[in-house]
């Protein structure tokens, strides 16, 4: 005769109920969870808990930033789509659908594409001037960030050539973040001549560095996007911040990118426009004066950071060595370096940022900078 078939112990059908039962009831509990939170609850902006630098918070979500930047699982933040016409500290800003300070979108690559990594210089803070909050249109349509400027003079010198230049800057972002948003989107954007220029941001000392604030991991990202689509978890990850956070002073602030790191990004970007065949040229950064106490006498009250302004001059002029010993086009703007303080206060809206003039003059630069790729690919 068959045996009749073992029956299974009690105790394990119970431990199969509780796990079939767990499977149903924890995410039902979850899912109330974050029903009761989104009711009940402040809403939080994930800028506020994966931002968590009080000097980068001030910068996305200040009283004059609200409204114009959103959290980015990969990016940290960006510069909102569709913004039309806002204020932002007598900046107007209009963006695209794809992000960027834009007046069109970016559609089929049909000519000669040129990619522009850049920060608030390149994005061009204050350029133009409106002054007025409450009439953001008043502004000189003439004076323009000097990517748009750039575009304007090649295609008065190739008519009748589609060229376009794609400002992707962000206010904020440090060579790493552009790095990571060059990775990203390069073989979409297919662009022929890429250009980077990042500086203040990377020196600046803002708490702790990106790699321990904002790593670019697949895995990290992942994280934050989950965590960013849910109340629930981002109350919690704030709780846990709370408890976690240093006291002022206890940990000194470090430099957003040490300069090891600065140079790596570049050097990385190279490598990644020499693989998909676009031409790759490094934009020295500016800056305008030494930072140091009594250097602008029409400031007596301003605050001062020499380290930064010597991190200013030795990362430049460490990125200028490095991109001669590795044969990578660079272009500096000596007028536009705390080298040439004072005569340079005219091209300065303050010590960080060109004003229009300035960026006149790094337009020009740049026209003679990419004469030579530019003849090249009108050839082709």
């Amino acid at each position: 005769m068959t045996p009749p078939p073992k029956r299974r112990p009690a105790s394990a059908r119970a431990r199969w109920l509780l796990v079939g039962v767990s499977l149903v009831l924890v995410p039902v509990l979850v899912g109330l969870a974050e029903i009761a939170v989104r009711i009940f609850g402040s809403r939080i902006d994930p800028l506020a808990v994966f931002v968590s630098s009080p000097q980068l918070r001030s910068d996305t979500q200040g009283e004059t930033t609200g409204g114009m930047f959103e959290f980015d699982p990969l990016l940290c933040w960006r510069l909102k789509a569709n913004l039309r016409g806002i204020w932002w500290d007598f900046t107007p800003v209009t963006t695209n659908a794809q992000h960027l300070r834009m007046t069109r979108d970016i559609g089929a690559k049909k000519g000669i594409r040129i990619v522009v990594l850049g920060d608030s210089v390149t994005f061009g803070y204050r350029v133009p001037v409106a002054f007025k909050k409450e009439k953001p249109a008043e502004f000189d349509a003439a004076e323009k960030p000097y990517s748009a400027l750039l575009e304007d003079s090649l295609r008065m010198k190739f008519p009748g050539r589609e060229i376009e230049v794609l400002p992707l800057a962000c206010p904020g972002y440090t060579s790493g973040q552009g790095l990571t948003w060059l990775r990203r989107d390069i073989a979409a954007l297919a662009p022929d001549i890429v250009l980077a220029c990042f500086g203040w941001n990377d020196v600046r000392s803002a708490g702790l560095p990106d790699r321990a604030t904002m790593p670019a991991s697949g895995a990290q990202v992942f994280v934050r996007g989950v965590i960013s689509h849910s109340q629930l978890l981002l109350h919690i990850a704030e709780s846990a911040q709370r408890k976690a956070a240093t006291p002022p002073g206890r940990v000194a602030p470090e430099p957003r990118s040490s300069e090891e790191e600065y140079i790596a990004h570049f050097l990385e970007m190279n490598r990644m426009c020499v693989e998909k065949m676009a031409w790759f040229g490094i934009l020295l950064p500016v800056y305008r004066d030494p930072n140091t106490p009594g250097v602008d006498p029409s400031q007596p009250d301003a605050g001062t950071n020499p380290d930064e302004g010597a991190r200013m001059t030795a990362y430049r002029n460490r990125l200028r060595d490095v991109a001669k010993e590795n044969n990578i086009a660079a272009i500096g703007f000596p007028e536009l370096t705390e080298a040439s303080w004072p005569s340079n206060k005219t091209l300065f809206g303050e010590r960080i940022h060109p004003n229009a003039a300035g960026h006149r003059l790094m337009a020009e630069r740049l026209l003679e900078f990419l004469a030579k790729p530019l003849a090249r690919l009108n050839s082709m």
